[in-house]
């Protein structure tokens, strides 16, 4: 009887100690990874959505996630959280997505979405995702970390030929096509592409903003005197591109979108895109013969682009800065930068 009593003793005891650890379990948070799509083809957007369930006052976060770089080309991450966001780490196929909250509040609780990661299609191929690690951080700044090892497949399909009816056997068919499908420009309703069209400074912009997408708001300061005159297809990306620093303008405060831009405009927007040093001290010597012709506040950018390659003469040594620039040329030269931006940011 003594030794039934002890037992049942012994296991209600075992039962109370384990009760903290079960209750723990209970309201552990758990992780969710989704995407908007599981099928896509080469252009497409996949956005990627991180969710905790269960959560329990989450006043800060840090996400750990892997991607394909040879599949996938990361362009944003963002949250609906209210705070400080870190902007994201990308190394070597590795993403790295922080955030907090400010201020004297309690964290969030229950069902919560932490962020949705937007990439772009680039090959055909089975795109995989992975959630490697998860650090959670509370309003009185303790911190749990998870490795959830989640893992989202999404099948990349490659796109319908393009096909436009003057770019057959044209010097920038290939680039012309491979822009195409990765959806930042497009042919005219009669099925042309028109590659020997000069660009406007409207036009380059666009292009150049949908190549790099830059951020979609709306409710962007609008900083030239003439944005009624811009398209209305531009009005968006010049606005980005004027946040994101690209394009400045002129003295008077306008941008004369209607303007032909020039190669000098063109190369001090596309140096800027990968955040070059704009100091003439600092700039390797020009060894075109029109070196003299070259706008002082262009020097730098046109004398660091040719260096790397971005850029090069058009016959006779010449670069002619003040010349201007065809559909077909735009769509090379941002095919370099958006190259080298990905390759700086993904390779060792």
């Amino acid at each position: 009887m003594k030794i039934r009593i002890l037992l049942l003793l012994l296991s209600t005891l075992l039962l109370f100690a384990m009760l903290p650890a079960m209750t723990f379990a209970e309201d552990k948070t758990t992780f969710s990874l989704s995407s908007s799509i599981s099928k896509a083809k080469v252009g497409d957007e996949v956005v990627v959505t991180v969710e905790g369930h269960s959560a329990k006052d989450v006043y800060g976060y840090e996400l750990r996630l892997n991607y394909d770089p040879k599949v996938l080309r990361f362009r944003q991450a963002s949250t609906a959280w209210g705070g400080f966001t870190v902007p994201p780490i990308i190394e070597n196929g590795k993403i790295t997505f922080a955030h907090t909250t400010v201020g004297n509040t309690k964290g969030e609780s229950g069902q919560v979405r932490f962020a949705s990661l937007r990439f772009e299609a680039i090959s055909q191929s089975d795109a995989a995702i992975q959630l490697t690690r998860v650090k959670l951080v509370d309003s009185v700044g303790g911190s749990t970390t998870a490795e959830p090892g989640l893992l989202l497949k999404v099948s990349i399909a490659k796109k319908s030929p393009i096909t436009y009816l003057d770019i057959k056997g044209h010097w920038a068919e290939e680039n012309i096509e491979r822009a195409t499908e990765m959806g930042w420009i497009n042919g005219y309703p009669d099925g042309r592409f028109a590659p020997q069209n000069e660009v406007t400074r409207a036009q380059f912009t666009t292009m150049l903003s949908r190549a790099l997408a830059l951020s979609s708001e709306s409710d962007l300061a609008q900083p030239f005197k003439d944005h009624g005159h811009i398209p209305e297809y531009a009005k968006p990306h010049v606005s980005q591109a004027a946040a994101a620093g690209l394009v400045k303008g002129f003295e008077d405060a306008t941008f004369r979108p209607s303007q032909w831009i020039t190669r000098s405009e063109i190369t001090v927007m596309l140096m800027r895109a990968v955040g070059y040093e704009d100091k003439m001290d600092l700039s390797p010597p020009l060894a075109y013969d029109d070196a003299d012709q070259v706008p002082d506040w262009a020097y730098p950018a046109i004398a660091t682009a040719t260096d790397i390659g971005i850029v090069k003469g058009r016959g006779n040594n010449k670069f002619a800065p003040g010349g201007y620039t065809t559909r077909a040329e735009s769509v090379t030269l941002i095919l370099r930068i958006v190259d080298r931006i990905s390759s700086t940011s993904t390779v060792n």
